[in-house]
């Protein structure tokens, strides 16, 4: 499973189900200095290294999803990230 915001694509996906939080990387997480975080307009955790978004944590997807709202990262220079895969992120897995 991977999500695309924009022109990113994250290759892990972790949706918490108890506490509606999607937290999407491209690497595997590690320390990141202060000057490398940002929150987007919607406050949501944008995490950059070398000029590139390496993840973002996104509260409360499935509330968002269930009221009708798109699921949308607003950056600090007013670009617009979409996603049109975050539904099957947050999906529930079925077990077989």
């Amino acid at each position: 499973m991977s999500v695309t915001f924009g022109d990113y694509t994250f290759d892990r996906v972790d949706y918490d189900d108890e506490f509606d939080i999607l937290r999407i990387w491209r690497s595997e997480p590690g320390f990141v200095g202060p000057d490398d975080w940002d929150a987007s307009r919607e406050d949501y955790s944008v995490v950059w290294s070398d000029g590139h978004i390496v993840s973002i944590e996104i509260m409360s997807p499935r509330l968002l999803m269930d009221e009708g709202r798109e699921i949308v990262v607003t950056l600090e220079d007013g670009t617009v990230l979409r996603s049109a895969d975050v539904e099957a992120a947050i999906t529930p897995r079925r077990a077989a």
